[in-house]
């Protein structure tokens, strides 16, 4: 049994812990998204009703349903028998004030804890839930690079926040035997579990296809059949696949990936790929082969959509034209330097809310 000194020392623990941000979090951006999320369905009929009241009483109707509809079915029943139950307990217990009677408040009592009980269901199902999301967290950890390998010829630098605890971005950069460089960088669509697996998927694919057949033609052939027959409906892979030479030529295909930006003396000079399907929609597709080349001191910059449709407090986008200018801002900067920066100013323009979307960011450029 849980002693009085245990209580006392969750109630020490929990203030000692708390900061002023987390309660200011908790209703400027926790309670305002799970609002959001409880009365999705029924937000347009709440819009465009006129009447301040009828919206008032509309969105707490929405937002009940919305949780009930969350709950497993023998739950569901249970939360809406304990909230009926507390409704007529209260009516009950305030329709005869001249004569106190303790009944209705065991009810109310009662009530309350079918709905502790229901919140104990859930919370455990959540525990066992974040234990699997951990350690595919874990697992999707070990695939994406924390320190991008240098090589003689290029400087690596990159960074990646995922929205949930698994994403769906990807990049790896991985040093051929010859001296050529193989980079892929890449976004499944959504986030969370469903493209974390698209995402490994797509990567292991890469990886064994590397030891065979390194060209962009064999590599986004390989990926896409293995998507589509692995994939979902709606299981996408975009991403953009680049073999550097040592003297600064690549072959690339961009498939439905933002568009890659070579920078050179703090200016944007080209914007690589265009128009093109992702991977996994359809087999037999055939991409396009680019080539190009970046001379010394010139920088590739690759960033997922992630970055660019970043929104700050008034739903403004982060957006391309402010990528470009960052860009130029310091035209001898290494790559590392670039992309400290963008991560900075995007931080600072979302004011270091939790993305809604996984943002990567690499930027590869070629030694003097």
């Amino acid at each position: 049994m849980a002693g009085f000194h245990d209580w006392l020392k969750l109630a020490k623990d929990t203030f000692s812990s708390l900061k002023t941000k987390d309660m200011t979090n908790l209703y400027a951006l926790e309670w305002p998204e799970t609002r959001k999320m409880l009365i999705a369905d029924y937000q347009s009929k709440i819009d465009n009703d006129p009447r301040r009241l009828r919206r008032f009483v509309r969105t707490r109707s929405a937002m009940l349903l919305g949780l009930a509809k969350r709950l497993a079915p023998q739950r569901r029943i249970a939360f809406i028998f304990g909230f009926l139950w507390f409704f007529f307990s209260m009516v009950d217990a305030v329709s005869d004030r001249r004569t106190f009677h303790a009944w209705p408040y065991i009810e109310m009592a009662a009530t309350f804890m079918i709905i502790v009980v229901l919140l104990a269901m859930e919370l455990i199902d959540k525990i066992k839930f974040r234990d699997e999301l951990e350690l595919a967290r874990d697992l999707q950890a070990d695939l994406i690079p924390k320190n991008p390998p240098q090589t003689d010829d290029y400087e690596i630098a990159a960074f990646n926040r995922i929205a949930n605890t698994v994403g769906g971005d990807i990049y790896d950069f991985v040093p051929l035997d010859d001296g050529r460089l193989a980079v892929l960088f890449g976004d499944a669509s959504g986030h969370g579990m469903a493209a974390g697996l698209v995402m490994a998927v797509a990567h292991a694919a890469w990886r064994t296809q590397l030891d065979v057949d390194p060209s962009p033609l064999a590599i986004i052939s390989s990926l896409n059949r293995i998507l589509c027959r692995t994939g979902g409906p709606r299981s996408f892979f975009s991403c953009c696949y680049f073999l550097f030479e040592r003297d600064g030529n690549f072959i690339a295909t961009v498939a439905g990936h933002p568009q890659i930006v070579k920078i050179a003396s703090g200016k944007v000079v080209e914007r690589i790929g265009a128009g093109s399907y992702p991977l996994g929609v359809k087999p037999g597709m055939v991409w396009q082969e680019l080539h190009g080349s970046i001379d010394r001191g010139e920088r590739l910059l690759f960033h997922s959509d992630g970055l660019t449709e970043a929104r700050n407090a008034n739903e403004r986008e982060f957006g391309d034209s402010y990528v470009d200018t960052i860009a130029g801002w310091n035209p001898a900067a290494s790559a590392a330097a670039l992309v400290e920066t963008l991560v900075g100013e995007w931080n600072l323009f979302t004011g270091g809310s939790a993305p809604e979307d996984d943002v990567s960011i690499a930027v590869i450029a070629r030694r003097w």
